[in-house]
């Protein structure tokens, strides 16, 4: 196969590029495309839910409700989604007037025009007819406890304390969570920061990574907080790769989440036989800035193989935010390994360190990639027109102007080579016989 093309985004184009003599392929990788759902699909969703009683059945009684939603750093819209939610809520006895929503952004800095953002993720009908607040992870917080491994459970005033508290978001692959939606919607979404940061520092333990869910430590302390809090019901939409619904779940936090990640596999999962040398990817469709970006080499990391490349296309449409640069730079001076040392014992205060969790907590995936740079030797080339090859290669990246440049560059250094293409950042690999990257 030594004469097969890579398929792979540079921002919304797909290029195609001929291997050069001495490369063979083992797979380009994709998504898979399954039908759009509509909203009679939703309606019947929310009308058969697994492991709880109805919506409308669950909020007789109760006074008023919390329902929390995904900000805009998330695909999935609200917009017909969430007046399912809030008609079965009216059924159920509560008025919108008692009823309040939360944009769920965990330390995510807010929108400057936040109305604007309500209506573009939630639609004019919601906006209309809801108290809508944005979650700040510093104010208005409570305190529950600790989880099993000791970290604080702080969340949001008004999710504590609400009689009845209901999740909307999306399923898609998550660096972290495994994918996204279920318990997410409480930790990191309505949490403290301090509950947060607990949280991402189990980043490098065994079982967290992109499209795993059982044994993963970090899904396993956002359930449990979720339990604590009284999380009663989630509406999740299951997302493609360009943020449409193609699927449904609704019910318990846990048993609905599951059954939404079994479809999702179906769309994210590709094969591959065996680790590659050289591997491509891209950002999109998280294209927006280049820590952002990101997100593909992290989805391939364990498809390349100990002292591999993974040559990232990106347009960085916004560049590298000061914040990327001084994390890389930051990270690289102190080390990943005295770095996550000094944070676990509780170090807040010192400049070196406060960057990596204010003004948002920047312990995830792009940690991981350094991790993997450093462990394993994984060299990563940038393919972009927008950074200039000063700023990436003071982050500890290589540069090229085009795909072919990265080619050429990286054919010469490994001039025999078994290689595989991510046609986008949310492919998650797995091997011959079904099993998941390790």
């Amino acid at each position: 196969m030594e004469d097969s093309k890579i398929r792979v985004h540079y921002g919304e184009k797909i290029l195609e590029f001929k291997l050069p003599p001495g490369w063979s392929l083992l797979g380009n990788l994709q998504t898979q495309n399954l039908p759009p759902i509509g909203r009679n699909e939703m309606v019947r969703c929310l009308q058969n839910p697994l492991g709880t009683l109805r919506l409308q059945e669950i909020a007789r009684g109760k006074k008023n409700a919390v329902v929390i939603a995904s900000d805009v750093t998330r695909p999935v819209q609200g917009e017909i989604a969430l007046p399912l939610i809030l008609n079965s809520l009216n059924r159920g006895g509560i008025a919108d007037e008692n009823i309040l929503l939360i944009m769920g952004g965990g330390t995510h800095q807010a929108p400057q025009d936040l109305p604007e953002a309500y209506k573009e993720k939630y639609g004019q009908e919601v906006v209309d007819r809801l108290k809508i607040l944005y979650h700040n992870p510093d104010e208005d917080l409570i305190y529950l406890g600790q989880t099993r491994r000791g970290h604080p459970i702080e969340v949001n005033r008004w999710v504590a304390e609400a009689d009845l508290k209901v999740a909307f978001g999306g399923i898609i692959p998550h660096g972290l969570g495994g994918y996204s939606g279920g318990a997410k919607s409480i930790l990191p979404a309505v949490s403290s920061r301090e509950s947060i940061i607990q949280n991402h520092l189990m980043v490098v333990e065994p079982g967290v990574g992109i499209g795993l869910v059982e044994g993963n430590p970090m899904r396993e302390e956002m359930e449990e907080i979720a339990e604590r809090v009284g999380l009663d019901f989630i509406f999740n939409l299951v997302l493609n790769a360009e943020g449409d619904p193609v699927g449904a779940v609704s019910g318990d936090f846990r048993q609905a989440h599951r059954q939404g990640v079994a479809l999702a596999r179906q769309i994210f999962q590709a094969e591959l036989p065996s680790r590659a040398q050289v591997v491509f990817t891209s950002g999109h469709p998280f294209d927006i800035h280049f820590y952002q970006s990101l997100k593909g080499p992290y989805s391939v990391l364990n498809a390349c193989q100990d002292g591999g490349t993974i040559i990232h296309l990106t347009p960085a449409y916004e560049g590298v935010r000061a914040g990327t640069k001084r994390l890389f730079s930051t990270v690289r001076t102190i080390g990943y390994e005295p770095l996550f040392e000094r944070l676990k014992s509780g170090e807040r205060k010192d400049e070196s360190v406060r960057s990596f969790f204010y003004p948002e907590v920047n312990i995830g995936g792009g940690m991981t990639i350094f991790r993997a740079m450093v462990k394993r030797r994984i060299q990563i080339m940038v393919v972009t027109e927008g950074i200039a090859p000063s700023e990436l290669e003071d982050m500890g990246f290589e540069h090229a102007p085009t795909l072919e440049k990265a080619i050429s560059l990286i054919h010469q250094r490994i001039p025999r080579a078994e290689v595989a293409a991510a046609l986008n950042s949310k492919v998650i690999v797995s091997f011959a016989g079904g099993q998941s990257c390790p």
